[in-house]
């Protein structure tokens, strides 16, 4: 019998070998899963952002999360269940049996219509979660919530009742168009966009200016609006827009639709810590940030970075707390480009 380090798992070697060996793609699609093409080396997995499979059918790798993983990390992050449930249902799916990945990445069918989660009774735990445990501003959150593009949403799935923030993204006429899910709690590493889901529709947040401010996240943007607030400027003011992932398919579309804005700000995340799937260190969110500047300029837009301080800029927010009076120096960017205000 295996040890596990908190105490003995109930498997034999064979069944452990059984687990770690069975198909992580052939399993996942098992589970419900769609995946698409993508390169020599990896499928990426339709509506959960950056996440990929190896083709080998050994892990996996999400660059919304900068983190990778094995069969039993796969299924602990986006199946929600704890490791030895997850080793438990690893060996009851009897996907051991194929070693070989046999079932065919499918090609991309035609975008069907997206079907919003149900919103809960009441968006307690949602609002709790944004304003206590993320620190975003009450009022900003009222607005997102009284727009619907964030709030409670309540799904029956397995006979267990998941309660998830759902953010979303709409389009001109006001049809939704894109919806995030993500656990409303500081330990939970559950995110998926619902099925149907267009990334070029992103979470947006109204301005009236002519700038708009690019993030990864819509907490991000909620994040970077409340700073900008408690430095006493009007949060109102700019648009805000948030991209699911590394990607600037949502501020094209926003851009088409938007010809009165011309200026730029690219928020992306601060990767200090990132690599690439070999292990060379990368700076995920500031390297593209700096390609899409680039680009961006090049078509006449005036373009910048913001970077900050910290990983993202929730955990700006949230480390003000634990040093008040650090609000002025929350932000570094491209001053002599007109960022800072």
């Amino acid at each position: 019998m295996r040890v596990h380090e908190e105490g003995p798992l109930p498997f034999t070697e064979e069944q452990m070998r059984q687990i770690y060996q069975t198909n992580l793609i052939d399993f996942a699609v098992g589970n419900g899963f769609e995946i698409e093409k993508s390169d020599r080396a990896t499928v990426h997995v339709k509506n959960n952002g950056g996440l990929y499979l190896f083709k080998h059918g050994r892990g996996y790798y999400s660059f919304t999360e900068k983190k990778g993983g094995d069969i039993i990390d796969f299924a602990v992050n986006y199946l929600g269940l704890k490791r030895l449930e997850a080793m438990e249902f690893i060996l009851g799916s009897r996907a051991y049996e194929q070693t070989a990945h046999v079932i065919p990445p499918a090609e991309k069918p035609q975008r069907g219509t997206l079907v919003l989660p149900p919103r809960d009774t009441d968006d307690r735990r949602v609002f709790a979660y944004l304003t206590q445990t993320r620190k975003i501003d009450p009022e900003i959150v009222q607005a997102m919530m009284k727009q619907a593009k964030v709030y409670q949403s309540r799904q029956e799935i397995g006979g267990k009742v998941r309660r998830n923030c759902a953010f979303v993204g709409y389009d001109s006429t006001g049809a939704p168009r894109y919806c995030a899910l993500r656990g409303p709690s500081a330990d939970s590493r559950f995110r998926q966009d619902m099925e149907n889901s267009d990334k070029t529709y992103g979470f947006l947040m109204e301005g009236k200016s002519s700038r708009v401010y690019e993030f990864e996240a819509p907490i991000d943007a909620m994040s970077h609006a409340t700073l900008y607030k408690l430095r006493g400027y009007d949060w109102r003011k700019d648009y805000r827009i948030s991209e699911g992932c590394l990607s600037d398919k949502a501020l094209r579309r926003f851009l088409e639709q938007h010809p009165e804005v011309n200026e730029i700000v690219f928020c992306y995340d601060n990767d200090t810590d990132g690599k690439l799937a070999d292990g060379t260190p990368h700076n995920h969110g500031q390297v593209r940030a700096e390609e899409a500047k680039r680009h961006f300029q090049s078509l006449g837009y005036k373009a910048a970075i913001q970077t900050p301080a910290e990983k993202d800029f929730n955990k700006v927010l949230t480390s003000l707390y634990e040093q008040p009076g650090q609000v002025q120096q929350s932000m570094a960017g491209d001053e002599e480009e007109g960022v800072e205000r």
